[in-house]
């Protein structure tokens, strides 16, 4: 009775939003508004709590946004499912293939076990003449066999090295961000934990800097999102420039951006931090084909490293709450983990 009470709560609770967003009760949005009301999922939640801090509305597009990235199946699992029944059927021509070319191996062994016992008796001339054609017939058959079958299986295989290609694309796909071109938050959950094991097998340092872009809703809404996208990328790109070596930069989500740094400590972190601000924040944002000078962007950046008995939760969020602290201080500052 009790769970029945809560998910008609909750329920009621997804409605109630979407009529006050004026969003469509469509199931990605009923989905999205009662998973984010029942708390199973923390980053949702924290995505979209941290979508209206910074003012952005609930529109459709961010609705839609975040069911994908939450919900939908991504393109490495649509491409698994593909591949995976593809494969099941060119493995199953293959086996069948073979198969056959077993049971026609067979019958021509047979066939000339049997010549080899008419051999055995006495034979007039046209009786071995017509043996020795039958054989011809037979090896003719069965080398005409082997040959298609070598062309059946190198379809196949061109099949199954396509199949890789198409998993390896995908693979690249699912772990790219697809407006700045870097890492994205699945390609950011992965890298980390690697980061994280190495680091503790090796006995060496980890620091991670998480980053806003500040005041985005402003900039966007004064000169409109294509700008805002343009300005991303752009950020994205400084950021790469930034770092070397094994050092990663990822989108995490929204405006906000991560920054993976093996082997570094949080002194060495935090001075990088203040080169990547002062770096992206002394770039001017132009668009040369409208001959337009839209000033700069300012970076509030959080770090914080890695400490002996941490999770990836833990790091991040001392990350995130050393970022807060940035922005509560006055924004285009680095904070630093207490």
């Amino acid at each position: 009775m009790e769970d029945f009470e809560r998910s008609s709560g909750l329920a009621a609770k997804a409605m109630e939003r979407m009529l006050a967003e004026r969003l469509p009760p469509t199931p990605e949005n009923f989905t999205l508004w009662y998973v984010y009301f029942s708390g199973v999922n923390p980053d949702l939640t924290r995505a979209i709590d941290l979508a209206r801090r910074d003012g952005l509305t609930t529109s459709q597009g961010l609705c839609d946004e975040l069911y994908k990235r939450f919900f939908a199946l991504d393109a490495e699992a649509q491409a698994i499912r593909e591949t995976s029944d593809k494969a099941r059927y060119a493995l199953g021509r293959i086996l069948e293939q073979l198969g056959t070319v077993g049971s026609e191996t067979e019958r021509y062994g047979n066939a000339l076990s049997g010549f080899r016992e008419e051999l055995d008796q006495p034979l007039t001339l046209p009786e071995l003449r017509a043996m020795v054609a039958a054989i011809a017939a037979e090896t003719k058959a069965i080398v005409d066999r082997q040959a298609v079958l070598q062309h059946q299986l190198q379809d196949s295989s061109q099949q199954l090295a396509e199949m890789r290609v198409s998993l390896d694309s995908a693979r690249r796909e699912a772990l790219t961000d697809g407006l700045t071109g870097i890492g994205n938050r699945k390609a950011f959950d992965l890298m980390l934990q690697e980061a994280m094991e190495e680091a503790v097998r090796e006995q060496q340092p980890l620091s991670l800097l998480m980053l806003d872009i500040d005041h985005f809703k402003s900039f966007n809404d004064t000169h409109g999102h294509l700008v805002g996208d343009h300005v991303l990328k752009l950020v994205a790109r400084m950021l790469t420039e930034c770092i070397k070596g094994r050092d990663t930069a990822a989108r995490y989500g929204g405006e906000e951006f991560a920054i993976i740094l093996p082997r570094t400590s949080l002194e060495n972190a935090a001075k990088l931090a203040d080169q990547v601000r002062a770096f992206v924040g002394g770039r001017q944002i132009v668009n040369k084909a409208r001959n337009a000078n839209y000033g700069t962007v300012a970076l509030s950046v959080g770090v914080a490293a890695l400490r002996p008995g941490d999770g990836a939760g833990a790091l991040v969020r001392r990350a995130d709450h050393a970022l807060y602290a940035a922005k509560r201080g006055g924004r285009n500052r680095v904070a630093v983990e207490t």
